[in-house]
């Protein structure tokens, strides 16, 4: 009777291993519910990995997907201290195996992060560090892509070009209907800024209609802005007055004030041809959603094309890289050469 008594004492004071079971189960729940969301409600995928958790309870493999995830959402909100937060988290395990086994993943967000930093070189060697690790084809179309945007930022649009072409070329064979979308949606920024609005226009509604069939919220509302935005330029009112509404209650849903703030400036100027008039609350709040757009080339197209309309004056410099050094972290990635990938042809590739 004393030996059952103890027995039961101990498990009511020591109850930690049933305590654990429980918590790893309900993370491997908030982990897969968390992916499941990625594409479309990150919204909802930031909620969960942004809960403070007990990580250590999880399987090695699934540790690193918790943060590769964590890094997903955080890039649909233009959140980069969670982003590097995660990355700085994943290179401290860097000697494990599965850190190997998602290196291509690993480089790819490291990439996006800097380029976003505005360490536009080293962004570009790491995403051709990820292409040289042998990845998928899902991966190789996403890095190419990548790789375009870095080079577009760094004014090499031809380089883009070819390298969006490539990407494409892939995404067709393989039928990777979610990257020909993003594929399509960058194409048409650069025939935007190539002033080629009626090409662009193609590419940005074949976009949207891919982003809508695979139930992509945030490729939705970015090519829909790109779209409203082309309609404006050719003064296509009817056309914007059918989209806006859409797309304006997918952004307020969407806490993402970079998207928010270029799609004030659009609206604003769609009301204005209406015959409404500015005041100086409206033109104070449009020069503070200028501010909020992560995107300079982004703001050099706006500020072309409508800041006389809305007789705003914004000074802006020209688009630079960091020439600074970039964060020490980076230098513990041992598995780039960064000397040899400076020589990287993208024809080579092919």
């Amino acid at each position: 009777m004393l030996k059952v008594t103890l027995t039961i004492l101990a498990l009511l004071i020591f109850p930690i291993h049933a305590s654990d079971a429980i918590s790893k189960d309900r993370l491997t729940s908030m982990l897969a519910e968390a992916e499941d969301y990625l594409s479309v409600k990150p919204s909802k995928s930031l909620k969960i990995l942004s809960t403070p958790n007990d990580l250590s309870l999880l399987s090695e493999s699934q540790f690193f997907r918790w943060h590769i995830a964590s890094i997903r959402a955080s890039l649909s909100f233009n959140n980069l201290s969670m982003m590097e937060n995660s990355i700085k988290t994943l290179i401290t395990h860097k000697s494990v195996t599965e850190f190997e086994r998602k290196i291509v993943p690993i480089l790819s967000s490291i990439g996006i992060w800097l380029r976003k930093s505005s360490y536009l070189k080293q962004a570009k060697l790491t995403l051709v560090c990820a292409l040289k690790h042998d990845p998928t084809e899902d991966n190789k179309v996403k890095l190419l892509t990548s790789i375009a945007i870095v080079s577009r930022h760094l004014n090499e649009n031809e380089y883009a070009i070819n390298a969006y072409n490539i990407a494409k070329s892939i995404a067709e064979s393989e039928n990777i209907s979610s990257s020909l979308a993003t594929i399509e949606n960058n194409l048409g920024v650069l025939a935007l800024e190539n002033n080629e609005v009626t090409k662009a226009e193609q590419h940005f509604r074949s976009a949207l209609a891919q982003h809508q069939k695979n139930s992509n919220r945030s490729g939705n509302i970015v090519s829909g802005i790109n779209l409203l935005q082309a309609f404006l330029i050719q003064n296509k009112q009817l056309d914007y007055q059918r989209l806006s509404p859409s797309i304006t209650r997918l952004t307020k849903a969407f806490p993402n004030a970079s998207r928010q703030g270029t799609l004030f400036w659009l609206n604003t100027v769609f009301e204005i041809r209406q015959g409404v008039k500015l005041n100086g609350r409206v033109k104070a709040q449009l020069v503070k959603s200028f501010d909020n757009i992560s995107d300079q080339k982004l703001q050099f197209s706006l500020n072309k094309h409508f800041a006389d309309e809305l007789n705003i004056s914004i000074s802006l410099a020209n688009e630079t890289s960091q020439e600074s050094l970039p964060p020490l972290w980076l230098n513990q990635i041992t598995q780039c050469d960064w000397q040899k990938l400076k020589t990287f042809k993208l024809e080579n590739f092919k």
